[in-house]
């Protein structure tokens, strides 16, 4: 699972290594705890209403993802995650698997583990160890509710709000032991696959391809370290979050 994580990334080489460009006017600066429903950079590509032109952009979006059929806000608390197994098949999420995915650039994600003998869970950091961010294959779904929409995640004055979900895989390995499940962690040409719109003729495909045959980052590649605990609290917030204790 995904619950909390921190982005502090250099846009400018972000969208220059996936070939997009930024349209968040630096909306939101660095934060090392962000927790569902805040809003999160996203990386996705679309048909641009004015010219016609495919687009790939990063954009602000919600954490948590409201399908059109969502009565609410409070829906997108429980799809901030979306289980890779069964994204066909969950009507939050099939309807977006055709044309609307999307990469979740993080710097790294926390999870909290047993600690033997005591009541207390331990924060853990996990973060690529070349310091690279992580490229999270996700969904997105533009939901318009009652039309009064408010945040950097709102467009169109308000009329519709973008909102995003990372997607997780049972977790094997290492990894295993921190948490049953883990994010998909793609590869940067893994990321422009997912993101490509001709990369799938349906969203079984979709499904598929990201269950089977996506280019992941291994184990191996990533890096754990228990974090301070000041962490837990969503308020939080500073590079020392990060470090290692």
């Amino acid at each position: 699972m995904c619950g909390r994580f921190a982005f502090h990334q250099e846009i400018d080489a972000l969208v220059d290594d996936l070939d997009a460009v930024d349209l968040t006017d630096g909306a939101l600066t660095s934060r090392f705890n962000i927790p569902p429903t805040a809003p999160i950079h996203i990386v996705t590509e679309s048909v641009d209403r004015d010219t016609g032109e495919l687009v790939r952009a990063l954009r602000i979006a919600r954490w948590g993802l409201l399908p059109p059929f969502a009565k609410d806000e409070a829906f997108s608390s429980k799809t901030f995650n979306a289980r890779a197994e069964s994204l066909a098949d969950k009507p939050s999420f099939r309807g977006s698997l055709k044309s609307r995915r999307a990469i979740i650039p993080v710097s790294g994600y926390y999870e909290w583990t047993p600690v033997e003998g005591q009541k207390r869970k331990q924060a853990n950091m996990i973060r690529r160890a070349d310091h690279r961010p992580m490229l999270m294959a996700g969904l997105v779904a533009w939901w318009k509710g009652e039309g009064k929409n408010e945040g950097p995640a709102a467009y169109d004055d308000g009329e519709w709000l973008l909102t995003a979900t990372i997607i997780t895989a049972e977790a094997e390995g290492s990894m295993a032991q921190i948490h049953s499940r883990i994010p998909v962690i793609l590869t940067r040409d893994g990321a422009k696959e997912w993101l490509k719109q001709d990369s799938f003729e349906t969203g079984r495909e979709a499904h598929d391809w990201i269950n089977t045959q996506a280019p992941r980052v291994p184990n191996g590649d990533l890096e754990v370290y228990a974090v301070d605990p000041a962490v837990g609290n969503v308020q939080a917030q500073g590079p020392h979050l990060m470090d290692p204790v």
